[in-house]
């Protein structure tokens, strides 16, 4: 019997020391995942995980999102060749859209000014040819795929307060990604959600 997408998330999160893990009704009426971040996690800083290096990104509002966005993005990877695309992603940002479901992902830009400085998502096309949802090496969708078994999507509470802890490969490991501006998108759009998807707040992994 295959196990579901939802199945394996839980399994995977519950695997985690770091994230608490229930399901809430969004909205629209339906059954999401919800995420909450255990204490042991709120202190994280570069290299601060045994044998991994860790890279953080301070979240601000951009392209026009009036919310008072706060919070960090931490990408680390378990290859302290400092080369391996695996990595997993921990997410904790205040001030987004009530109970919504929506995606977080790492650009191609070195910039967070506007969309064109941003960037379209990032991956090592030399690397990774296939896989992700349209087979073609691009981790980043909130469907699971084989470079991201649980997708690339966070959830918020009725607060606002998105959180998201997934595992991803883009082909690029610690160095690739130093510099490189990580994007939290909105509401996912039809049929997933009723959202735009519109990127709505970004930071610079360093």
């Amino acid at each position: 019997m295959k196990t579901s997408t939802t199945a394996l998330t839980l399994a995977i999160l519950a695997a985690s020391s770091q994230v608490a893990v229930s399901t809430l009704e969004d909205k629209h009426g339906l059954r999401r995942l919800s995420m909450s971040l255990n204490s042991k996690s709120s202190k994280t800083s570069k290299n601060s995980k045994s044998g991994s290096s860790c890279l953080k990104a301070k979240m601000n509002a951009s392209n026009g999102y009036a919310g008072d966005v706060e919070g960090t993005i931490e990408v680390c990877f378990g290859d302290l060749s400092a080369n391996s695309g695996s990595g997993s992603l921990l997410m904790k940002v205040k001030g987004l859209s009530e109970l919504v479901a929506g995606g977080v992902h790492i650009h191609a830009g070195t910039s967070c000014d506007d969309t064109i400085s941003q960037g379209g998502h990032y991956w090592n096309t030399d690397v990774l040819k296939s896989g992700g949802p349209k087979d073609n090496g691009d981790a980043w969708f909130n469907m699971a795929s084989s470079l991201a078994p649980t997708g690339t999507g966070y959830s918020t509470d009725e607060d606002g307060e998105g959180v998201a802890y997934f595992f991803f490969n883009n082909g690029f490991g610690y160095n690739g990604n130093v510099g490189h501006a990580v994007v939290i998108h909105d509401e996912v759009a039809p049929p997933l959600g009723n959202g735009d998807y519109a990127r709505i707040a970004c930071g610079i992994l360093e």
